[in-house]
């Protein structure tokens, strides 16, 4: 039976981030994955990814937010690829609603650089835009682009240089705590090692089972053909996120090489990862063109590739970071409810930290599994 110092279970952006923390801190590390590198059956996928600053959900994720932009310019560094790229961002909506007061919260606890802008402001600046007379916005300076196949190649390739070993194809089908070492069990193998990490996504709820109140949710991304011109590439289009209604919040991604990327978040159709249905249907795109109409006008709406993914939410939409209860060895890194991607950078430090040192200095308190018994 083989020995490690860590098994990772998951290579998509958490699990290939802890994987590469683990292993440059000199580790011996087993990271195993049931499907292909950066595949498209989970949540990591869709070529583009929006990171921001400003974070209107919670001023507790800005420090975090911090030091990820930091380790993403890292790993820009180190591995040679673009990995992120800055583009400002804005926050739409009503000025009394939760998505602009809850960037605004931020942007002031944490003393962030924006600018509140007013819908004349907005369509001004960014012509492509359409805003309501009702709507404001928030710039937030420091928005921008994550490429995720890039992320997860360059965190993969890295974590290779360090030592670490991939087992891609290979499920992991049970896992049981020992005096000495916690052992993994996959199709195929049978592992020790002195930690586990769980960054499995959509399917953590199956390798932990009762221990997470987890629902999975079926979303689909669409990319739209750009206009000749260059309004809609960076330089002159920010991502932005634009609150509708209280319920139904979309969402913008400038055209980076192939398209605009639209969609939704949330409001999506309850599905297990086994066999969620991955064809696209006028249902699922009606919603983001009737969007498109009122924001952005200038788009053809027939969409010229989109993509099917899964977003793994917790009752409060909040991320799951945390030692399992029952055993300080295994930690769990997982369920970030559709927001994730970008913090996967800084949370591998984090799962690292756990790893090496049971604890982390920072401040994950609140993403705690003990919550959801307090209920």
């Amino acid at each position: 039976m083989q020995r490690f110092d860590a098994i990772v279970v998951g290579c998509g952006a958490m699990g290939s981030s802890v994987s590469y923390n683990l292993a440059r801190r000199g580790l011996h590390v087993l990271t195993l994955e049931r499907f292909s590198l950066n595949h498209e059956r989970g949540s990591s996928h869709g070529r583009t990814r929006v990171i921001r600053l400003a974070y209107f959900e919670d001023p507790r994720y800005v420090p975090l937010l911090r030091r990820a932009f930091v380790a993403w310019d890292d790993l820009a560094r180190n591995s040679g690829s673009e990995v992120i790229r800055r583009t400002g961002g804005l926050m739409i909506g009503r000025k009394e609603g939760p998505l602009v007061t809850g960037v605004l919260r931020s942007a002031v606890a944490h003393s962030l650089p924006h600018r509140l802008m007013n819908a004349s402001e907005v369509m001004s600046q960014f012509s492509v835009l359409r805003l309501g007379e009702e709507q404001c916005a928030v710039h937030d300076d420091n928005a921008g682009i994550l490429f995720p196949d890039s992320c997860i190649s360059s965190f993969v390739k890295l974590a290779k240089e360090s030592g670490c070993e991939f087992r891609f194809g290979e499920r992991v089908t049970r896992w049981k705590p020992h005096p000495e070492a916690v052992e993994v069990e996959t199709e195929k193998e049978t592992y020790e090692a002195g930690g586990l990490v769980f960054a499995a996504g959509a399917w953590t709820g199956s390798l932990l089972p009762r221990l997470l109140p987890l629902t999975c949710e079926r979303q689909v991304q669409f990319w739209f053909e750009a206009p000749a011109g260059g309004a809609f590439a960076t330089g002159r289009l920010p991502v932005f996120i634009s609150e509708e209604d209280s319920s139904h919040y979309f969402y913008g991604i400038p055209d980076v090489g192939h398209g605009v990327k639209v969609a939704r978040t949330h409001g999506g159709t309850p599905t297990d990862p086994e066999r969620m249905d991955r064809r696209v249907t006028d249902a699922d795109l009606e919603p983001v063109r009737t969007f498109m109409a009122r924001r952005l006008p200038k788009l053809v709406p027939n969409p010229i590739a989109s993509a099917p993914c899964i977003y793994t939410n917790t009752p409060d939409s909040n991320f799951v970071v945390d030692f399992h209860p029952q055993d300080e060895r295994v930690v769990v890194m997982s369920a970030c409810s559709g927001h994730g991607f970008k913090f996967s950078s800084v949370l591998g430090e984090v799962a690292a930290d756990f790893v090496t040192k049971r604890g982390t200095d920072f401040d994950v308190s609140f993403l705690r599994l003990g919550r959801f018994s307090e209920r």
